[in-house]
């Protein structure tokens, strides 16, 4: 089993119970749609802000899993559970924000840095009218939309179909899909359960790539590990290669 494909198979059940209710549209970038890109960082106060999304009194939730599903995970699809950014102009909703990838190739050896790698590409989207407030650390985001992007027809095929581009820019990524939640707070709760589980994964890789701490008994993430074969993976080969730099800085 892959390190997120727990995690995976619960969103897909979250959708699936969504389509049967007659909330979900699945959309796809149409050739030609790039929304204009604005080189400097947007800001949209708030006397003109159309649309406001995760706000921090609502709920918000945002995160990044990888698969190798190449079966499942299908290239460019956006997923919108809940009403469009039109339909939302002049309110203020809870917000969930999901990107699935299918991964190839990825080890023990490379996994931490091209989660580094692909995490800054969530919050590399510089779209005009939009401005993102992502807090990477607690899976959250917070989004503006202006009123003057959502009367010239910007909608979420434009920011996935911006996610989606520059996802397919990783040479190791096979088929990228983004999810939107706009539905209820508690659709984006319910997502916020599988984002704290994942948050949790991220954590122990942190703390093993950076801190590089060994030591399982004292480790608050070791039930984490234990439950997670990639994990325990990766724990053996740092502690392998950690250990091969001492007894050669030894012998030197």
């Amino acid at each position: 089993m892959g390190l997120f494909d727990k995690h995976y198979s619960e969103i897909i059940s979250f959708l699936d119970r969504k389509k049967s209710q007659g909330i979900v549209s699945e959309l796809f970038p149409a050739p030609g749609s790039d929304w204009p890109s604005e080189k400097n960082r947007n800001l949209v106060l708030g006397q003109d802000t159309a649309v406001e999304l995760g706000n921090p009194k609502d709920a918000s939730t945002s995160f990044l899993v990888w698969a190798n599903q190449p079966d499942k995970i299908k290239n460019s699809r956006i997923t919108l559970v809940g009403p469009d950014l039109p339909q939302l102009s002049g309110k203020q909703v809870s917000f969930g924000k999901i990107v699935i990838v299918n991964a190839a190739d990825f080890d023990e050896d490379n996994t931490y840095d091209r989660y580094r790698e692909m995490e800054l590409l969530r919050y590399d989207i510089h779209l005009k009218g939009y401005m993102m407030r992502g807090v990477s650390q607690q899976q959250r985001e917070w989004s503006r939309v202006s009123k003057e992007a959502v009367s010239n027809g910007f909608s979420f095929k434009h920011l996935g179909g911006a996610l989606i581009d520059k996802f397919s820019q990783m040479p190791y990524v096979r088929a990228v899909e983004t999810i939107f939640i706009t539905s209820v707070k508690e659709d984006v709760l319910e997502m916020q359960t599988i984002s704290n589980s994942v948050g949790l994964l991220i954590s122990a890789m942190n703390k093993m790539a950076e801190e590089m701490s060994f030591d399982c008994d004292a480790c608050e993430y070791n039930e984490v590990c234990a439950d997670v074969e990639e994990l325990r993976s990766m724990r053996d080969k740092l502690g392998r290669d950690a250990l091969k730099e001492k007894e050669t800085a030894a012998s030197a």
